[in-house]
């Protein structure tokens, strides 16, 4: 398997200077209205039109708070397909920007709000689910062409058999797909868990994996007892799948044991629109960048990424995290 040296980061934005900056951010974010929009923004992106839906509010009016947003560097714009998504903008530490969000999140977010916010989440994991549920045997086939298990397995594998210190005792594997990491994590760890929310993957699990040690589950990950920790928790071409990837991230913080290991295998960001009808997607791969500040959010830290040969227009990233000290 051929790999790449690793990518380099876009240069992070520089933190707002000078009086006349001071003002513009202060005054873009003063607005009750607009606060509330970077409040929304915490852990997501949203389009335009579930902007509009979460505050009811009609697209031109919408459009106009995000352009002062946009102006002052405290939301940026990034296109999934054909569909414009916003999201807070990313900082160096210490900035401005990064010290206004930190005080606004720890404003009560109005629950009408949060309760439109929960209904777009929920409608992103339901659509996720309907397809899964009706086109299981297709999904396998599609996946194929984008990124068959081989493509990072042996990659995964070496970053569990170097990773030290790691207690192999239980490992968890998020959206198992048909199954082939889990015979390979039975071999390492003493419990493996298979989660997974849709039944017709689980049932097809069962019938090819039998080694004692592994444990299927149908469960939320995100809704998950985090009283239950592991040694290494895998999302191998998982997260896009999520309704929120930042979610993920905090999630598997908190079922993260204090010496083990976050793995995903991840496609890196691609235009082709194609997947999310054929394969379920819901986003169209990630940035470097956008993984970065998801894990750091959520206080894990990238101890190693690589970059795996591009195959039929996708490329693919494999990075490890471990808690941050």
């Amino acid at each position: 398997m051929t790999l790449s040296k690793r990518e380099s980061s876009p240069e992070a934005p520089t933190h707002p200077h000078g009086v006349n900056e001071f003002v513009r951010v202060t005054k873009a974010i003063g607005d009750p209205l607009r606060a509330q929009i970077v409040q929304s923004l915490a852990e997501d992106a949203f389009g335009v039109l579930e902007l509009c839906e979460i505050f009811e509010m009609a697209q031109p009016a919408m459009s106009h708070h995000l352009k002062i947003l946009s102006e002052a560097g405290l939301v940026s714009r990034r296109k999934e397909g054909t569909t414009v998504f916003y999201q807070r903008m990313a900082y160096p530490e210490h900035a401005l920007v990064p010290s206004l969000y930190d005080e606004l999140d720890q404003v009560e977010l109005d629950a009408s709000i949060s309760a439109r916010l929960g209904a777009i989440h929920e409608r992103r994991s339901q659509r996720s689910r309907d397809f899964f549920a009706n086109n299981a045997d297709a999904f396998e086939q599609q996946s194929e062409l984008i990124c068959s298990p081989d493509i990072y397995r042996e990659t995964v594998l070496e970053l569990v058999q170097h990773a030290h210190p790691l207690r192999r005792r239980s490992a968890l594997e998020v959206g198992p797909g048909t199954g082939t990491m889990l015979t390979d994590l039975a071999q390492d760890f003493a419990k493996v868990t298979a989660m997974d929310t849709a039944e017709e993957v689980i049932a097809s699990i069962a019938e090819e994996v039998t080694h004692d040690n592994v444990n299927l589950v149908m469960q939320d990950f995100l809704k998950t007892d985090t009283r239950e920790c592991y040694d290494l928790i895998l999302a191998a071409m998982v997260v896009h799948h999520f309704p929120s990837p930042a979610r993920f991230f905090k999630q598997a913080r908190q079922l993260l044991h204090k010496s083990g290991l976050v793995i995903i295998a991840e496609l890196c960001a691609h235009d082709q629109e194609w997947v999310q009808d054929a394969c379920g997607d819901l986003w169209l791969g990630f940035r470097e960048e956008q993984i970065q500040n998801w894990a750091q959010r959520a206080g894990l830290e990238i101890r190693d990424q690589q970059f795996l040969a591009q195959r039929n227009g996708f490329r693919v990233q494999v990075m490890s995290m471990a808690a941050q000290d």
